[in-house]
């Protein structure tokens, strides 16, 4: 791991030590059913949540009798939680037979970056061949209010990018949602859920927003033009374009 980005992650540690941890932040992805979620799956949210959100930071030990004292959850939802969050990637089983929050590399970042490119490249194309009106609409309209959003600016606070990146997701998604391939949509999930943990990161680290604004209106145009070539080419570049800048805000050097 380079010199820079060890730095600049501890930087990071000590930034969500700061906050606290009862605060309730912004929900990550879309609302669920209406119906009330089981133990294991409240647990499932919650944890994965604060990993995405780095309320629970890269490399952290999840002790069962902590996780039970902040979440106040039983040890058998929380293990359960902590299984399936093993699975995605988003924790690592220790060889003592406990749990840390995934560490984060340069390595990784590029290989996160790289996979999503390749899964959201296919889904697309899926999307423009067989979306509908409806489709369109609905990519319109999460264009729309991302990037009303993004003419005023992107204040840096933390409410305020947490408020972007739920648009941004959402815009995202409506692009790939006609797409028919049910599996590289779950795996797109899971890689997503990676590259926003980065992306929030790199906001905490290097306190800055990424102007994006042209890129997404010209993805946006080129799908609803049904021009699948160039959508797919520009959506490339921006998630690569968006890796490099997250890549270069994690190995800036030291002041």
């Amino acid at each position: 791991m380079p010199k820079g980005f060890r730095a600049h992650l501890s930087h990071f540690n000590d930034t969500v030590a700061q906050r606290s941890i009862l605060d309730p932040a912004p929900s990550v992805g879309r609302l669920r059913a209406v119906s009330p979620p089981s133990l294991g799956e409240a647990a499932y949210d919650r944890l994965r949540h604060d990993i995405i959100m780095g309320a629970l930071a890269p490399d952290a030990k999840l002790r069962i009798d902590d996780l039970r004292e902040r979440y106040g959850l039983g040890a058998t939802p929380l293990r359960e939680a902590l299984a399936r969050l093993s699975a995605v990637g988003l924790v690592e089983a220790t060889s003592q037979r406990g749990f840390r929050v995934s560490r984060v590399s340069v390595e990784d970042l590029d290989d996160v970056t790289e996979l999503r490119v390749q899964l959201e490249s296919e889904l697309l194309r899926q999307s423009i061949a067989n979306g509908d009106d409806a489709w369109e609409a609905r990519v319109a309209g999460a264009f729309h209010s991302l990037s009303k959003m993004e003419s005023r600016g992107l204040p840096l606070d933390a409410e305020t990018f947490s408020r972007w990146e739920m648009r941004n997701r959402a815009f995202h998604e409506a692009l790939i949602d006609s797409a028919t391939s049910r599996w590289t949509v779950k795996f797109r999930a899971m890689i997503y859920d990676h590259h926003e943990r980065y992306r929030r990161i790199a906001h905490l680290v290097a306190n800055r927003a990424f102007d994006v604004r042209q890129e997404h209106a010209q993805i946006c145009e080129a799908a609803l033009a049904r021009d699948a070539d160039t959508a797919v080419r520009v959506s490339a570049e921006h998630i690569r374009r968006t890796g490099r800048a997250i890549r270069d805000q994690l190995a800036l050097p030291e002041a």
